[in-house]
């Protein structure tokens, strides 16, 4: 069984959703609970750990995310990484890092693989479009499989 877990856009924002901001030390404790159970209940499982995508410093719909969100997404990064290097010891060959193209790619693709919406501070991108969805899509897949599929 493999999970794919992509957290922590909502968790960037200003203020709102719920809960939010996330610092990434919260953000990590929270990641590693989610992680501890589901290598619990399922031990063989193997856990990908999705680098979030950019969005537009301007962001800001019912939760304002903005440059400060922005700033914040990009300081858990390091964090996931070093999750992943902790399980490796904890738990080898079953929690890896995935996708890290995503974040550049949007942030220089936004115009066509991002939806752009209406919001507090004009339009912001943050939304994967069709194209953007099939573009994130494939970064993921060939993350899980060379993870897997390693010479």
């Amino acid at each position: 069984m493999i999970f794919s877990i992509s957290l922590g856009t909502n968790d960037s924002a200003e203020k709102g959703p719920n809960g939010s901001p996330v610092k990434p030390a919260d953000y990590i404790q929270n990641l590693k609970a989610i992680t501890d159970k589901l290598l619990s209940d399922f031990p063989e499982s193997k856990v990908f750990f999705q680098q979030p995508i950019w969005y537009s410093p301007n962001t800001y719909n019912s939760a304002k995310y903005m440059a400060e969100g922005l700033a914040r997404l990009q300081s858990y990064f390091p964090e996931l990484k070093l999750l992943v290097e902790k399980y490796s010891h904890s738990n080898p060959g079953h929690v890896f890092i995935g996708d890290l193209k995503g974040f550049d790619y949007f942030r220089n693709k936004y115009l066509t693989d991002l939806n752009p919406e209406s919001g507090n501070a004009g339009t912001f991108y943050l939304h994967p479009n069709k194209k953007g969805s099939e573009a994130l899509g494939k970064f993921w897949g060939e993350a899980i499989y060379s993870s897997l599929f390693k010479d």
